[in-house]
C-alpha cells in the first residue's frame, strides 16, 4: 500500500479501478461480435446488445457496482476528510472491496445466494462506515 494513502482511500481507489473492469467481459464479446468501430456508434434498430443472458448479467453487475460505489465512495471520503479513520473503518473498506470482488463474477455466473450474500456484506460495510462517522 502506498505510504501516503490511508487504508480507506487505498481500498476506495482499488474499488474504483475494479468497477469499470467488471464490464470488460461483456464489452469484449460485444466488440468481437460487431467490431470496435460499429460498437462506437449508436445501436442500430433491432440490435440486441444482450443477445446472451450472461452478457446482460455482466452489464447489470457493472451497473450494480456503480450504484453501490455511489454509497461507498462518499462514506470512505467522509472518513478521510473528518479524520475518523480507525481499524474498524479500514477493515470495513477492505471488506467492501472484497465483497464487491466476489459479487461481480457470481452475478455474471447467475449464482444468487453467494451474489446476494456478497452484496449484503458490502452494504453492511457501508453501514459500519456510516456508524463510525456518526459516533
Amino acid at each position: 500500500m502506498a505510504s501516503t494513502l490511508s487504508s480507506e482511500i487505498y481500498w476506495l481507489v482499488l474499488t474504483t479501478i475494479m468497477t469499470p473492469l467488471i464490464i470488460v467481459p461483456y464489452a469484449s464479446v460485444r466488440i468481437a461480435k460487431i467490431s470496435f468501430l460499429v460498437a462506437l456508434k449508436s445501436p442500430l434498430p433491432g440490435d440486441d446488445p444482450f443477445e446472451k443472458s450472461w452478457a446482460h448479467r455482466a452489464y447489470r453487475a457493472h451497473m450494480n457496482a456503480i450504484e453501490n460505489l455511489a454509497i461507498f465512495a462518499p462514506l470512505a471520503l467522509a472518513v478521510q476528510i473528518t479524520g475518523s479513520g480507525n481499524d474498524v473503518t479500514a477493515i470495513a473498506c477492505a471488506t467492501y472491496f472484497w465483497a464487491r470482488l466476489v459479487h461481480a463474477p457470481f452475478y455474471i455466473l447467475k449464482t444468487p445466494y453467494i451474489r446476494t450474500f456478497a452484496w449484503m456484506v458490502g452494504l453492511g460495510a457501508c453501514f459500519v462506515l456510516a456508524y463510525q462517522l456518526l459516533v
